[in-house]
C-alpha cells in the first residue's frame, strides 16, 4: 500500500516537473520571440535613425550652404545699399552743381552791356566796339585804349563777383579774330592781338585771380563759329569765354546733402 501512495506521488510529482518544464520552456519560447520580435523593432529603428540622421546631416548642410547665401546676399544687398546711397549723394551733388551753374551762367550773361553782347547760343561775349588794326598788325592803336580798359574793367568786376563754392574755377579765354583775306598769318595774328589785349589789361592793373581764373590766350584766325556773314571787317573781333569748372568731390556729408535735398525739394519737405 505504502509503494503504491509512493508511486504515485512520483508520478504525480513527475508530471507536476514535466508541466513545469513545459510551462517554463512556452515561456521561454514566447520571451525568446518577443526579444527577437524587439530586436527586430530596434535594428528597424536603427536603421530608421541612421537614416534619419543623414537626412538630418544633409539638412544641416542645406541650411548651412542657404545660411552663406543669406549672408552673401545680404553683403550683396548691403553694397547695393551702399552704391545707391553714394548714388544718391552723388546725383543731389550734381543737382546742386547743376543748380549753381545755371546761376553762374546767369550772372556771366551779364557781363557791362555798354562793352560787351552776350551770344547765349554760343555761350560767349563779343566786344561790343570795333577795334581796328592795319593788315598784319596786332599793335592796338592809343585810341581804343581807354575804351578797352573800361571794359578790362567791367570784366574784372564780373569775376571778382561769382561764386566760389562747390570748388569752382573758371576758365577765361580770350579769342582773337581775323578777317578773311590774303594776309597768309591770321591764325597766328588773331592770336597775337588777343594776346596785346591782356597785355594791355595787365599794364592798366587789370588781373585776375589766379587762385580761381585761369586766363588762356587763343586765336581762331579766320575759322571758329557763329562769324558775322557778308562783312568780314567785322570779324577783327575779341571774343570772351568764361567757362566754370566744378571740381570734383571726394567724400560726401550725408548731413549737407539732406540739406541741399531740402533745398532742392521744399514742397517734399511741406507734404511731411
Amino acid at each position: 500500500m505504502k509503494n503504491s501512495s509512493k508511486n504515485i506521488f512520483w508520478a504525480s510529482y513527475a508530471d507536476l516537473m514535466t508541466a513545469l518544464f513545459i510551462i517554463t520552456l512556452t515561456l521561454f519560447i514566447l520571451s525568446y520571440k518577443l526579444f527577437k520580435n524587439k530586436e527586430a523593432g530596434l535594428e528597424v529603428l536603427q536603421a530608421e535613425l541612421l537614416l534619419r540622421s543623414d537626412q538630418i546631416a544633409e539638412q544641416e548642410k542645406e541650411l548651412e550652404r542657404i545660411s552663406s547665401y543669406l549672408i552673401s546676399e545680404k553683403n550683396l544687398a548691403d553694397s547695393l545699399v551702399k552704391q545707391l546711397e553714394n548714388e544718391r549723394g552723388r546725383l543731389l551733388v550734381m543737382e546742386e552743381e547743376f543748380r549753381k551753374l545755371k546761376e553762374i551762367e546767369e550772372a556771366i550773361s551779364k557781363l557791362d552791356s555798354r562793352y560787351f553782347t552776350y551770344q547765349p547760343q554760343f555761350k560767349r561775349h563779343v566786344l561790343k566796339s570795333d577795334v581796328q588794326f592795319a593788315t598784319g598788325s596786332a599793335i592796338i592803336r592809343q585810341e581804343y585804349h581807354g575804351m578797352l580798359e573800361n571794359a578790362g574793367k567791367a570784366l574784372k568786376t564780373l569775376m571778382d563777383s561769382l561764386n566760389s563754392e562747390l570748388n569752382i574755377k573758371y576758365l577765361l579765354v580770350i579769342e582773337g579774330s581775323a578777317s578773311k583775306d590774303n594776309y597768309t598769318r591770321n591764325y597766328e595774328l588773331s592770336y597775337e592781338r588777343a594776346l596785346q589785349l591782356e597785355k594791355l589789361w595787365t599794364r592798366q592793373g587789370i588781373e585776375f585771380d589766379q587762385n580761381k581764373i585761369q586766363v588762356i590766350i587763343s586765336g581762331s584766325g579766320t575759322g571758329g563759329i557763329g562769324r558775322v556773314a557778308n562783312n568780314e571787317r567785322l570779324n577783327q573781333r575779341f571774343l570772351i569765354y568764361i567757362i566754370p569748372k566744378v571740381g570734383t568731390i571726394d567724400t560726401v556729408d550725408w548731413e549737407r546733402l539732406d540739406q541741399i535735398s531740402s533745398e532742392l525739394n521744399p514742397e517734399t519737405e511741406e507734404e511731411n
